[in-house]
């Protein structure tokens, strides 16, 4: 795609910065063609609108207020399919969805959580200080519709998934001005409903944002601590005995995991060295997430702390890598702002070769995305695993890019480079 910058001026950190003209016009109209694809695909495969997931969340509400054990039986009266895999806390959150039907959940899901895209996408444009003068609504038309395209995101739309709300928060808590006070509950709320966003906690701890690392600890402390007071039986069951530890609460195939344990699982290597490597992968990616974050590149940061979640962990869907949202707002920002070339081409290719293109017509919900792809022999067992060669492309390639002797002075967003040691939370620059 073009790259001009001979149009619209944004004034950031006491320079002018512009975005370029097509965007104006351009970024709307991906939005328009991704719009339509996503109707084409929901009215020829209706069951790609199915939001299975949202009504295993109201499964989970609906057995809270029956008085009926939480983790015995799925969905669908199977005693290993469907299964309700989330915290007694999750559970209760989700009891206000047992007072509405399933297609009403259905069709709550489909609005809302495409529109906590929306909002993340936004909400990181905006802390980037960019306006709406400056272009603001032809980039975000832009990136919500090449985002909206990826495997995870798709796939977490069509499920119904609660990842993406899990995104919006933690950009929420990440992003927040200094001065709020309430940093990090947001993150301590959705640990406290899915243990993956708990990887946010310690960086915020390593990176030195303690009140907030504090005050998320706390509130997933309180999580708990509801989870024991009204559901007791099912918190024992979940915390005591270590039941989310057990990946057949999850899937009958374990091997379907697109981690690094499920990647040596799939090869029948050893577990213990599937373990060690991931422990070595959060350290690498917390060192490296902190140095962008020093150097203001919070959505690097977020990004790689995400990614680094979804490689590590026991078990991962695809749908759990929408960490590679704000991994394409950088480079979007990069590209259309700062006009930076090289990084508007490799969003366009990111995004083109991550996209969920069909594999497979057929069946009532084809198969989509890179990961589906069986050209045989090993590389069918490396495949379901490509998301954790992406982290690791990403996380070197940022590393030796932040590393540099000489960084370009445009590529902060406006924010000191240099964070006092009191308090190294940089805020939006619109909170300069």
């Amino acid at each position: 795609m073009p790259n001009s910058i001979d149009a619209t001026t944004i004034a950031d950190g006491g320079s002018t910065r512009r975005v370029a003209r097509w965007i104006t016009w351009g970024g709307p109209l991906v939005l328009a063609i991704a719009l339509l694809l996503h109707a084409i695909v929901f009215i020829h495969w209706p069951t790609y609108a199915l939001q299975i997931d949202v009504l295993v969340y109201r499964f989970g509400g609906t057995r809270v207020l029956d008085g009926l054990d939480l983790y015995s039986i799925g969905r669908n009266g199977e005693i290993d399919d469907l299964l309700f895999t989330y915290t007694p806390f999750a559970a209760l959150v989700f009891t206000p969805l047992a007072f509405i039907t399933d297609f009403t959940a259905q069709v709550l899901s489909l609005m809302v959580f495409p529109a906590l895209l929306v909002y993340s996408v936004w909400r990181m444009l905006n802390w980037l200080n960019i306006s709406a003068k400056a272009g603001l609504w032809g980039l975000l038309a832009l990136l919500v519709g090449l985002v909206s395209w990826l495997e995870p995101v798709r796939l977490s739309i069509q499920l119904g998934q609660i990842n993406l709300l899990i995104l919006a928060v933690v950009v929420t808590d990440i992003l927040a001005p200094k001065r709020w006070r309430l940093a990090g509950v947001g993150i301590g709320i959705v640990a406290g409903i899915k243990l993956t966003p708990m990887i946010f906690i310690v960086f915020l701890f390593v990176v030195g944002r303690i009140r907030a690392a504090v005050v998320a600890t706390v509130t997933l402390i309180a999580t708990v601590g509801l989870g024991f007071i009204f559901l007791p039986s099912a918190s024992h069951y979940y915390w005591v005995d270590r039941s989310f530890e057990k990946i057949s609460r999850i899937t009958r195939d374990p091997t379907a995991s697109t981690s690094i344990s499920g990647l040596f699982l799939r090869l029948d290597l050893s577990a213990g060295i599937a373990t060690a490597l991931s422990a070595l992968v959060i350290v690498m990616s917390l060192v490296v997430a902190t140095l962008a974050y020093r150097r203001n590149q919070l959505l690097l940061a977020i990004s790689l702390v995400g990614m680094a979640s979804a490689a590590a962990s026991p078990f991962s869907w695809s749908h759990h890598w929408v960490w590679f949202v704000p991994l394409v707002v950088h480079l979007g920002y990069r590209g259309y702002v700062l006009g930076k070339r090289a990084s508007a081409i490799t969003m366009w290719v990111f995004c083109v070769v991550f996209a969920a293109w069909f594999t497979s017509l057929s069946g009532k919900t084809p198969d989509s995305g890179a990961l589906t792809l069986r050209p045989g022999g090993v590389l069918n067992e490396v495949i379901p695993s490509l998301y954790v060669f992406v982290h690791l492309v990403v996380l070197v390639a940022s590393w030796m890019w932040l590393r540099r002797d000489t960084p370009d002075v445009n590529d902060v967003a406006g924010e000191d480079e240099s964070p006092s040691a009191d308090e190294l939370a940089p805020a939006s620059p619109a909170h300069n």
